[in-house]
C-alpha cells in the first residue's frame, strides 16, 4: 500500500543519490505533494501496529504543508534530506497504535533530530548540538527504563498502552512520561532546549521546535490519554503543577533577554505548558480537540517564526532586538510575515494561536480547572509584552540597517504559506471541529 510514509521514506533514500543536485529540492516538493494527496485518501502506514483517524489525518495534512514550506525555505541539500527522513518518522509516530510502534517511532524521530543538528559549522552550533544529544540520551534511557518496568508489571508491547495494571506498570508509565517530557521541554526537563534552539541554525530550530516537538506532543497525548484519565486523581495535581511552572517560567524569563532566538526558545517552553493543560483536562470532551488545535496552530506559527529569524540572520545578520530596530522600513514583506506569527503566538484574535489557546482553556474550564485556566490567561497576557517588544523594534524604533532590496524568493514564498495557514486556522475553526 502506498502511504505518505512510503513516499517520504522512499524520497529520503533517493535524495541520498541526488546529493548536491539541483533536482533535489523540486523532487522533494513533488514527493510532499504526492504524500499530501495520498493522505487525503486516508492511507495508513502499511505496517502492523499503526492506525489513523480523522484528527490524525487532518494534522498529517498540516504537517506535509509545513514540511513543504520548510524545504522550500531551505538551501542546504543535507538538511532537505534530513527533513524528509524526519517527515517519514513523524508520520510513523502519529499513526502509532501500539506501545512498541510508538517507542520505535519516537526514537527514530529523536535520532533524526540529533543527526539534523550534527551538521556543525560554528562553536555555538556545536554547543547546542551537544546539549541536545545529552538530553536526548537521558530521555531515551528513562523511556526504556519505564518500558522495562511496564513489561515487568504485565504490560504488552504489541498492544495499546493499558490504563489498568499493577504498580510496576504505573511506575513504568510515569517513567516513560518523564522521559517524553524531556522532549516536550516541560520544566524541570527544559534546560537543554534554551541553548539548543538558540544556538543551532534557526532553520533547524524551526524543524525541531515547530515540527518534531508538535508531532511528539500530539502522539504522546494519543497514546497516554486513556491512562491519565484512569488515574486522574494522581496525574491531575502533578501535571497541573508542571503546566503552571512551565508556562510561568518560560514567559517570565523571555522578558529578560534581548536575543530574539532565546525569546522564541522561552516562548516554546511556555507553549509546552499551555499544551499540558490538555493532558490535565484529559477527561473533558474538548481535550482531544484542544490538543489538536494547539498542535495545528503551533506548528505553523513556531515554524514560521524561526524560519523568519533564519532569513533575518542570513540576510541581515540580525540576532538581537537592537539589531532589529527599524527593520520594517528595509523589508516590509518579511516583517509582515514575522509579525503575523508573533501575534499568533501571543494569542491575538483572528489568528490560529488565539483559537488554540481558547479551545485548550475551554477544555480546562469544562474539566472544572478554572483556577488553572486563570493562571494560563495571566501568563498569556504576560507573553504579549515580549512579542510586542519585538514588533516595536521592527516598526517603531530607528535603526542603522542599510537599505537593501530583496526580491520575492523561495524563503518568502515559504513564509507566505505558513502565514496563510496561521490565518486560515484562525478564521475557519470549523476545519478542526468536524
Amino acid at each position: 500500500m502506498i502511504s505518505a510514509f512510503t513516499i517520504l521514506f522512499t524520497m529520503a533514500l533517493v535524495s541520498l543519490f541526488f546529493h548536491r543536485s539541483f533536482l533535489l529540492k523540486p523532487l522533494s516538493l513533488v514527493a510532499l505533494s504526492a504524500a499530501f494527496y495520498v493522505t487525503l485518501g486516508g492511507a495508513v502506514v502499511p505496517l502492523i501496529g499503526f492506525a489513523t483517524n480523522e484528527q490524525i489525518k487532518l494534522f498529517e495534512l498540516v504537517l506535509e504543508i509545513v514540511l513543504f514550506a520548510s524545504i522550500l525555505h531551505e538551501s542546504e541539500e543535507i538538511t532537505i534530506t534530513q527533513t524528509l527522513f524526519l517527515g517519514a518518522a513523524s508520520v510513523l509516530l502519529l499513526q502509532s497504535n501500539t506501545l512498541v510502534s510508538f517507542i520505535l517511532s519516537f526514537e527514530a524521530l529523536s535520532i533524526i533530530s540529533v543527526v539534523l543538528v550534527s551538521y556543525i559549522k560554528t562553536k555555538n552550533q556545536a554547543q547546542g548540538a551537544v546539549k541536545m544529544f545529552i538530553a536526548g540520551s537521558m530521555a531515551t534511557g528513562i523511556v526504556l527504563l519505564g518500558s522495562a518496568f511496564y513489561l515487568m508489571g504485565g504490560g504488552m508491547l504489541l498492544e495499546p498502552l493499558s490504563s489498568k495494571g499493577s504498580e510496576f506498570m504505573n511506575i513504568g508509565v510515569a517513567l516513560m512520561l518523564a522521559g517524553l517530557f524531556y522532549k516536550l521541554t516541560i520544566v524541570p526537563f527544559h534546560g537543554w532546549a534554551i541553548d539548543t534552539y538558540a544556538l543551532i541554525r534557526h532553520s533547524h530550530a524551526a524543524i525541531l521546535s515547530g515540527i518534531a516537538k508538535t508531532v511528539a506532543a500530539l502522539a504522546i497525548f494519543k497514546i497516554f490519554a486513556p491512562f491519565l484519565a484512569e488515574h486522574i486523581t494522581l496525574s491531575l495535581p502533578l501535571l497541573a503543577t508542571l503546566a503552571i511552572i512551565t508556562m510561568t517560567l518560560g514567559n517570565f524569563l523571555a522578558l529578560f533577554t534581548k536575543n530574539i532566538a532565546r525569546i522564541l526558545s522561552y516562548s516554546s517552553i511556555a507553549h509546552a505548558g499551555y499544551m499540558l493543560i490538555a493532558f490535565v483536562a484529559v477527561k473533558s470532551t474538548y481535550a482531544d480537540e484542544g490538543i489538536l488545535y494547539m498542535a495545528i496552530a503551533y506548528i505553523f506559527m513556531q515554524s514560521g517564526a524561526f524560519l523568519a529569524l533564519d532569513s533575518l540572520k542570513k540576510e541581515y545578520d540580525i540576532k538581537t532586538l537592537d539589531d532589529l530596530k527599524g527593520f520594517a522600513s528595509q523589508n516590509s514583506t518579511l516583517s509582515f510575515f514575522f509579525t503575523i506569527q508573533l501575534l499568533s503566538l501571543a494569542g491575538i484574535p483572528l489568528l490560529a494561536g488565539f483559537l488554540a489557546k481558547a479551545v485548550v482553556f475551554y477544555a480546562g474550564v469544562d474539566a472544572g480547572l478554572w483556577w488553572l485556566v486563570l493562571i494560563a490567561l495571566l501568563n498569556s497576557a504576560l507573553s504579549v509584552g515580549y512579542y510586542a517588544w519585538i514588533i516595536k523594534s521592527m516598526y517603531f524604533d530607528e535603526g542603522t540597517l542599510k537599505e537593501r532590496l530583496v526580491d520575492l524568493h523561495l524563503p518568502q514564498i515559504a513564509q507566505l504559506i505558513l502565514a496563510a495557514g496561521t490565518l486560515y486556522f484562525g478564521v475557519f475553526a470549523s476545519s478542526v471541529f468536524m
